[in-house]
Formats: structure tokens, sequence, C-alpha cells
């Protein structure tokens, strides 16, 4: 036997994993539900309070924020590109979001509900240019109940739009939904029958001073109450509101999105229904049936395994959500990620999970 002919050969076969597909899921089309757009011209219309400005400041500084840049405000050929790389056949659009039109709510709340339709109108320029990758969720003037109703109702019958996205609390003033007057925003969103989801945003100053602030490091402080936690907790703060407080069951369909892998929720749900027995409140159902039965949890980003196993274990894989949370994770990301949950979960899950989901509550086809 010569020396060439005793060389090892090449693999055989590509195993699965961060290799290949399964050939099931070859055909499948990602739908990512939270992407994020933004438009300088309008986003200088709201008002930035000297809190907002500087913890915004400091977010867009960090390191991880170098992708971000061009492609915020990109509708076109870039946001394609990236796309086409990651392999996302369809983006829900959404106002990019550490404040929003709510601001506006104390100095001038007309000219919220001017920017929320102006911003809705812009949102669905982009989606009519390219409208087979396209989707949006509406921005609404939450600060005026009636007035986000009126525009609900625009962008979902008027303009096609497929739910809507609060970042935050209302007017960063730390009220939630749980108010008695934002009902009938969700008798709308029930009437309607599309999605809510709940974004976070910068929280109020006296939550950052007292719970965020690292004095003499703001750049740690933006992180600690931002990204890297104290949004994300609102959030989960928020939902759980809605569950304790009576606003999920009053609202029985009314259907919520939260991102970043269910905002630290999965991993507490034992506790919910231990420290929230239904028995000892009076509660119609555990605040695990009401989460299970309302809340759905996209992945946005936090492309790592664990959290995503979670989440489907405490919610069920028919509640849970692809999201790339674009601009501010790198799409191209994506496919290792998804190769890498198609060796944990089987081929139909992957594709409930990545596509027929969103199919289903945002109610079309990709």
């Amino acid at each position: 036997m010569t020396q060439s002919e005793n060389k090892p050969g090449p693999p055989s076969t590509r195993g699965p994993g961060s290799t290949y597909f399964r050939p099931e899921v070859r055909d499948m089309r990602p739908i990512g539900v939270e992407e994020h757009i933004t438009f300088p011209h309008l986003f200088e219309r709201i008002p930035k309070e000297p809190h907002v400005a500087e913890v915004f400041g400091h977010m867009m500084g960090h390191k991880d924020m170098k992708y971000v840049k061009g492609r915020s405000t990109d509708a076109g050929e870039q946001r394609l590109k990236d796309m086409d790389e990651g392999g996302i056949a369809v983006q829900i659009l959404s106002l990019a979001g550490a404040v929003n039109t709510t601001h506006l709510a104390e100095t001038d709340p007309k000219g919220g509900v001017e920017l929320a339709r102006d911003i809705n109108n812009a949102l669905q320029e982009v989606v009519d240019a390219n409208p087979s990758r396209y989707k949006a969720f509406a921005e609404l003037p939450m600060h005026d109940p009636q007035a986000s109703v009126k525009e609900l109702y625009r962008c979902v019958k008027e303009l096609g739009f497929v739910g809507a996205m609060l970042s935050g609390t209302i007017g960063a003033s730390g009220k939630f939904l749980d108010a008695p007057e934002f009902d009938p925003i969700l008798s709308a969103i029930e009437e309607l029958d599309v999605p809510l989801y709940l974004h976070p945003a910068i929280p109020p100053k006296d939550v950052w001073d007292r719970y965020y602030n690292m004095p003499g490091n703001p750049d740690l402080s933006a992180a600690f109450g931002s990204a890297g936690w104290g949004w994300h907790n609102e959030v989960a703060i928020h939902v759980i509101r809605l569950a304790i407080s009576g606003t999920l069951d009053k609202h029985r369909r009314l259907k919520i999105i939260v991102g970043h892998q269910g905002e630290m929720m999965p991993m507490m749900m034992q506790r919910f229904d231990t420290q929230f027995d239904e028995k000892a409140f009076g509660f119609d159902r555990s605040v695990g049936e009401m989460l299970r039965s309302q809340v759905w949890i996209a992945i946005s980003g936090l492309f790592s395994l664990p959290p995503t196993q979670a989440a489907i274990a405490t919610w069920g894989v028919d509640r849970v959500l692809f999201a790339a949370d674009y601009p501010f994770q790198d799409t191209q990301r994506v496919p290792e990620f998804l190769r890498a949950l198609g060796d944990v979960v089987a081929p139909a899950d992957l594709r409930k999970i990545c596509q027929t989901n969103a199919e289903e509550i945002l109610k079309f086809k990709a």
C-alpha cells in the first residue's frame, strides 16, 4: 500500500447542528418579530428630558452598538442584504424603542398623537416598498387612550399592520397598562385580534437613581439600567402586573408578546404559582396559566440555547417566536444559532419557533 493510499479520507457525511439544517426545515422561512427602524426626522420630535438623553447617549456609545451604525435608518439595500445573509424571510418592523411618542404626554400631548401617526405612515412607506419582506407594528400615543384606539384601527384596518408595540411605561411616568384608563386600548386590541408587543425602554429617573445608578460610572449605569438588566426587569414587572391585577382575566382575548427570551420570567414560573396562589388571592386562574395562555415569548437576539430551552420548557413550544432584534444584534449570527437550536429540538418545533407560530398570531404567510 502506497503512502497516498493510506492517507485518511475526508468525512463522508455531514453532521447535524452547526453543520446543516435537517432536511425537513430547509425550506423554512424565518420571521423576525422584533426588528427595529428609526426615522431621524421624526425621532428628533420626541423630547429627550435630561435623564433620557444622558442614558441614551451612553447606551449608543457601547461597544456592542458598532453594528447599528448605518443600519437603524436603512430600509433598503443594507437591511435586505443582512436579512438574506441571516436567512430571514420577513421582518416585523417597529420603531426603535428607547423612547416613544408618549414622552410628549406632558409637554405636547396632541403633538404625540400626530407624531405617532407620522411614524406609522413612515413605517407603511417602508412596507409598501417591499411588502414581501416587511410587515409592521403600530406606534400608539398611549397617553391618549381614545387617540390610540383610533390610530390602532387605522393601522390595522387601513394600513394592514399586524399589531402594536409599546416601549417602556407610559411616557416614562411609571404608568402600566393595568391602570383602568387604558382599558379601551386593550379592548380594541382584543377586538382587532392582534398582539401587543411590550418592549423595554429607559426606566423612569426615580427608579433609575435608586436601582441602577453607579456613581462615577455613567457607562456602567447605562448598561445596568438598560440592556444589561434594568429594562428587561421592567417589562417583566409590566406583564406580572397585568396578570395579578386581573387585567388579563378581564381581557381574556388579549395577546401579549415579550422579547428577550421572556424577559427573565421563564425561570420564575414555579415561584409565580406558589407566591401568587390563585386561591389565596382569588384569581380565576394561576399566574402561570394566565401567562402561558396570553403571552408569547420572542428570542430577540439572545442567541443562547439554555434560555431558549427554558422558554420552551416553561411556556411551551407553541408560544415561542423568533426575533433577531435587528439592528442591535448581528443578523449574520442567526444561521449558526438556528442550526444549533435545530440540534436540540425536533424539526417541526424549529419550524414553529421560526415561522408558523408567528404566522398564526400575526395572520400572514411568509
